[in-house]
């Protein structure tokens, strides 16, 4: 069964800026190249999940299994290697892992000051942010920022971003308040050096 995020097949390819098109592109090859299940997009999109409960299971195993074998990586280049080995083998990841891709792909063309976001919402009243539990990746083009959202399918300017986050996919974030301010925040990201780059696109040259 394949209960994939339907919506990464759906990449926008309306903006005329040549870096929006390059974004998707990077967007779509990830997908693409990358073939996975979503568990937590299809916990969602499913009406009664718990006919369905065995499959999840499997399908979330998996990614403790990716993320534990990652985050217990001896080393920086082994954190990439297994994250994306393990991806292309057991088909399982969730908007973390392909953000991890995406930031890969991305230092890999050189963009700049790419780095993984997260989402959150500020409550001006208490001064505090509320995680939405969702990330992406950003970087510069000039001015002005973009960013590559693979799990929900799209990239754009940040504002645009803004607006589909607000209006078109609030319902994925538990904690979403329409009140707050939503803000994109620098996650703290396993860092990628230039050596450790071009030994990856060698193992795995889809990402070139």
């Amino acid at each position: 069964m394949n209960i994939q995020n339907n919506i990464q097949s759906k990449t926008t390819f309306t903006s005329r800026a040549p870096i929006i098109k390059e974004a998707d592109k990077i967007c779509r090859r990830v997908n693409t190249l990358f073939p996975h299940i979503s568990p937590s997009y299809s916990w969602i999109n499913f009406k009664k999940p718990e006919q369905y409960d065995p499959l999840f299971c499997r399908i979330e195993d998996k990614l403790t299994f990716i993320r534990f074998q990652a985050d217990n990586a001896t080393s920086c280049f082994n954190y990439y290697k297994k994250t994306l080995s393990l991806i292309k083998r057991l088909t399982c990841a969730n908007c973390g892992e392909l953000a991890d891709i995406t930031y890969l792909y991305c230092k890999s063309k050189k963009l700049k000051d790419a780095a993984v976001i997260g989402l959150y919402g500020f409550d001006k009243k208490n001064n505090k942010y509320i995680e939405y539990d969702h990330v992406a990746v950003c970087f510069n083009h000039g001015k002005k920022k973009i960013i590559i959202d693979p799990w929900f399918g799209f990239a754009d300017f940040v504002d645009n971003c803004r607006v589909k986050y607000e209006q078109r996919y609030h319902e994925f974030f538990e904690k979403f308040n329409p009140n707050f301010k939503l803000v994109f925040k620098k996650e703290r990201q396993v860092p990628l050096k230039n050596d450790d780059i071009e030994k990856l696109t060698k193992i795995f040259p889809q990402i070139k």
